[in-house]
Parts: C-alpha cells; sequence; structure tokens
C-alpha cells in the first residue's frame, strides 16, 4: 500500500522549513520501499542523483515499520496502520543521513492524509464500517497533534450510506474530502458491503483549523474522485483553480459507473463544480484513468490503462494539459503493469519534470524522468532489491 511522501504543494515545494542563509542547501532524494525475500523489512533510504546508478539499503537509510509517509517541514513522517497509529519523524542530519528526529506520536489508524500550509497536515480515519469520521491536525513542527474532530458520515450523504473519503486536500482556506457511498454488511470485513451509485462525484467541505463539515458539492459528468486511500483525485494549482480527475472505474459487481473517465474544475473561490469545463480523458484516449498526478503549469502526468474501458491490467502514460484539452503521449516509458493506490512520483519545482517510479516486466524498479513539455522520458536510477516502493520525495539538509 502506498500513499504519497512529499505531494506536490501548490507551489512544488517540499516545504524544508528555516535555512541557515550562510549554510548552503543541500538536497537528497528518499526513497521508501520494501525488500525481498519473508524476512525483508522496509526502509528510507537516500541518493544524491536519481539520473543514474542505484540505490539501496546496503549501509544506507533506516528500517521503519510504517504503512503510509507524508513530507511537512523537511520532515519524513511515517504512519503505522494499526489501531494505535504510531508516527515517527525523520530527517536528513548534518551529514545527509537519514535519522529519526524527535518523538514519536501515536494518533489512530489513519486512512486519508494531506498537508495544509508549511507546519501543518492532517489524517483522516477509516471510516468504512463505523461511519464515523474522525480527523486530527498534526503540528508538523512541534510534533505534537494541535487538533481533532468526527463527523457522523450518514449525516453527509442523508441517504443512508456512509460517506468513504477517498483523499484529502487543502483547498482555498478550507478542506475538501471526496467520497463515495457505503453501507456496511455488519459483522463482515471492513470492505464488505453494498456501494452507492458510482456515477456523481461529492466532496465534502470542511473548515479548517476547526475541521468541522459544512456542505457537500456535486457533479454528475463522471464517477467519484480517487479511491480507498489513494491520495490522489484532486489538485489546486498554481492560479488558485482546483481540478478533480475520475477513474469512472468498475470492478466487478461493487464498483460500475456508466460515466467517462475525465477531469472537471472548481474555479478559485467557487466553491462548486465549473458546468463550463469537462475534459474528456477517455473520449480522447480511448481509455480509463487509472491514476493521476500534477506537474505544473497546467499539466498533469496520468497513467491510462491500454485497454479501452479495462480497469486493470496495463497502463501507458500521458500528459494532459488541462488549459488546453490536450493529450501528449509519454515516450521512454513503457507500457507496464500498475498495481498500487497511486502513481510513486515526485515533481520539480521547475513546473515541468517529475520523477515517476515503476516496475518493469522483469520486477526491477526504476525511475523515470518526464519532461511534461516535451513528453519524453529517461530511465534514471535502480531501486536495487525492491519487492515494492511506496514513496519518493526530496529533503533539505
Amino acid at each position: 500500500m502506498s500513499v504519497l511522501l512529499g505531494a506536490c504543494s501548490k507551489n512544488n515545494s517540499e516545504n524544508p522549513g528555516p535555512v541557515d542563509p550562510v549554510k548552503p542547501v543541500r538536497s537528497k532524494y528518499v526513497f521508501v520501499y520494501t525488500g525481498k525475500g519473508e524476512a525483508a523489512a522496509t526502509y528510507i533510504v537516500s541518493t544524491d542523483d536519481i539520473t543514474k546508478g542505484g540505490v539501496s539499503s546496503v549501509n544506507n537509510g533506516v528500517e521503519v515499520d510504517a504503512w503510509s509517509f507524508i513530507v511537512q517541514n523537511n520532515t519524513v513522517f511515517a504512519q503505522a496502520y494499526n489501531e494505535q497509529g504510531l508516527v515517527r519523524p525523520f530527517r536528513l542530519n548534518e551529514q545527509g543521513k537519514v535519522v529519526e528526529a524527535g518523538r514519536s506520536v501515536t494518533t489512530f489508524r489513519t486512512g486519508v492524509s494531506g498537508k495544509v500550509g508549511k507546519d501543518f497536515w492532517i489524517g483522516g480515519g477509516d471510516p468504512r464500517s463505523s461511519g464515523i469520521g474522525e480527523l486530527y491536525r498534526f503540528d508538523a513542527v512541534n510534533l505534537q497533534i494541535s487538533g481533532r474532530s468526527t463527523t457522523d458520515l450518514n449525516k453527509i450523504t442523508g441517504t443512508g450510506f456512509n460517506a468513504v473519503w477517498t483523499g484529502l486536500f487543502e483547498v482555498g482556506n478550507k478542506i475538501y474530502l471526496p467520497y463515495y457511498k457505503f453501507k456496511h454488511t455488519p459483522g463482515g470485513r471492513v470492505y464488505e458491503g453494498e456501494y452507492g451509485s458510482l456515477d456523481s462525484t461529492w466532496v465534502a467541505v470542511f473548515s479548517y483549523p476547526e475541521l468541522k463539515y459544512e456542505k457537500t458539492i456535486g457533479d454528475d459528468r463522471t464517477g467519484f474522485i480517487g479511491d480507498w486511500s489513494s491520495q490522489q483525485g484532486m489538485h489546486q494549482i498554481e492560479n488558485g483553480d482546483t481540478y478533480a480527475w475520475s477513474t469512472a472505474m468498475g470492478d466487478g459487481e461493487h464498483r460500475k459507473s456508466a460515466k467517462p473517465s475525465g477531469i472537471v474544475r472548481i474555479k478559485k473561490g467557487a466553491e462548486q463544480f465549473d458546468k463550463s469545463y469537462f475534459f474528456n480523458i477517455e473520449g480522447a484516449t480511448g481509455s480509463k484513468i487509472s491514476r493521476g498526478e500534477y506537474i505544473g503549469n497546467g499539466k498533469f502526468l496520468m497513467a491510462v490503462y491500454t485497454n479501452a474501458g479495462a480497469t486493470g491490467g496495463k497502463i501507458k502514460m500521458i500528459i494532459a494539459d488541462v488549459f488546453n484539452n490536450k493529450v501528449t503521449p509519454v515516450t521512454g516509458v513503457p507500457v507496464h503493469e500498475f498495481g498500487g493506490f497511486k502513481l510513486i512520483v515526485y515533481a520539480e519545482q521547475d513546473g515541468k519534470t517529475i520523477n515517476y517510479v515503476m516496475q518493469d516486466d522483469a520486477g526491477e524498479y526504476y525511475v523515470y524522468i518526464i519532461n511534461a513539455d516535451s513528453g519524453t522520458a529517461t530511465r534514471g536510477v535502480h531501486i536495487e532489491g525492491a519487492d515494492g516502493v511506496t514513496a519518493i520525495s526530496k529533503l533539505n539538509y
């Protein structure tokens, strides 16, 4: 399972925090990955260069027992996925080594999370069986919980179904939580139950910093945004507009949508969907969106399935330009299987370069450096001995 480590903020910055003006700023790329074998562990490792060579856990990095990762205030927060979710902070020390850098904090099992401003992030609990939405506000500077809230998710939908959120995003001075509708089967597993209509887009708007539910906004031109724990599906870009994309996916009897897979927009300050804008990605490519992430300057990296109507299997990469409703195929990244919850990417601050981690047909993981302007990619560093890569980011030291 994977959650983006260092999801792109509005200015594609990793919010490094205070920097000594005399000391030169140095940085390293940081990966989180699990090694191969029955006794394999998860590691946070670093490298200076992702354009060539290899990186591994041998004499490099730290072992960590965690499930999801988020970067805020130049710190990697590693979160355990259990009822008492332990959050551990990691940074680069003066020598550029990954070290634990402060006290651990106990939260709850976190399913969604997102950065807010430069100093905070928010985590949300798994509401699928309980129907109670729990949120906490994490102070990334002082390493402590600074606020909590609970919400009856059945009241959000008003239909007898719970709202199961599929992401958490800062939009203006609010928190947006897209969701799908779900009614848990008593006594069943957490994911067993009945789904509501998947032919609409729903977003719950919460106040900040109070984390109180205010209203729901919706649209009926595509399906729901994001997916459980995917941490993708919505992004507020530089001009203040927010774009959201839906897979309009199908999965057996549980997840079916008759709507096309595409991108919708919320204009700056509007708090409603812009009915004049719809970018039909399925119509433009003949394929459904698998996942997406923002690069910069109105361009998104999108993975789309290779077969028309497919909601699993092989994917190919495209650049979606939301300013011009234009699709550009990415050359240099081979067609490959997609098996994760999200794209493992880090967008550089130049607004045109995004580094994408993928597994090839031989089971090896590489970084592909993609230029959004040209739609071309080159293969970079090999992540050696990886059975799964869950995150890539960049830290200063």
